[in-house]
């Protein structure tokens, strides 16, 4: 099995980093591949084209966005991590997140029923803010999100900081552990039972 830490940080080697790493750390005990996809520089934002609906690929520009979707598809389990710097996800997880959910909602949803945890690393505050951001999303994407003994943020400023957190080393690692568990239910499950089928989406707008 195999999980993919998404590292929405324009800095490749920062805390977010670490964060992800420390998880990955537990992910590789129990015998899980984990891998580290740096995203937090050079995305393009979304136009909102919905050309994707046809091609079921991003038509902007190629910066590498159509290859990290086809990773994912291949993952068992992603986290979505992300420094915090105004109260939010950084800018470059924002165009990771609008752009892989458009072609996912128009590509079957080839996300769904994966393991999905969200992950926020702040110097002070603004954390939940993001992790809020985060669960939307993974939420949206119909992933299941385990949780842990607090919410998934860790605190530090300087690189390796975070690992400083106690409180919050702890609440990735046991988050890390839940991960593993639901991906190994879902993976002796799956054998049993089928999931539901996907159905057409019901749109309604406000203004008519």
């Amino acid at each position: 099995m195999k999980v993919i830490g998404i590292n929405g940080s324009p800095k490749a080697a920062g805390n977010t980093r670490k964060a992800l790493d420390l998880m990955g750390e537990v992910f590789q005990q129990a015998g899980m591949e984990f891998e580290v996809l740096h995203i937090g520089k050079d995305l393009h934002p979304c136009t909102g084209c919905f050309r994707c609906a046809k091609t079921h690929t991003c038509t902007l520009e190629d910066d590498g966005l159509n290859a990290l979707y086809a990773r994912l598809i291949q993952a068992d389990g992603v986290v979505f991590a992300s420094p915090v710097y105004f109260a939010s996800v950084t800018s470059g997880m924002r165009c990771f997140m609008d752009r892989i959910g458009c072609i996912d909602m128009n590509n079957g949803r080839q996300l769904r029923f994966k393991v999905g945890a969200p992950v926020a690393v702040a110097r002070r505050a603004g954390a939940v803010n993001a992790v809020d951001e985060l669960v939307h999303y993974l939420n949206y994407a119909q992933m299941l999100i385990p949780g842990s003994l607090y919410w998934p943020l860790a605190f530090g400023n300087r690189p390796g900081e975070v690992e400083q957190d106690g409180e919050g080393v702890q609440t990735l690692q046991v988050l890390a552990q839940s991960m593993v568990y639901v991906m190994q239910t879902m993976d002796a499950g799956r054998r049993a039972i089928q999931p539901p089928e996907l159905p057409n989406k019901v749109y309604t707008n406000f203004i008519r």
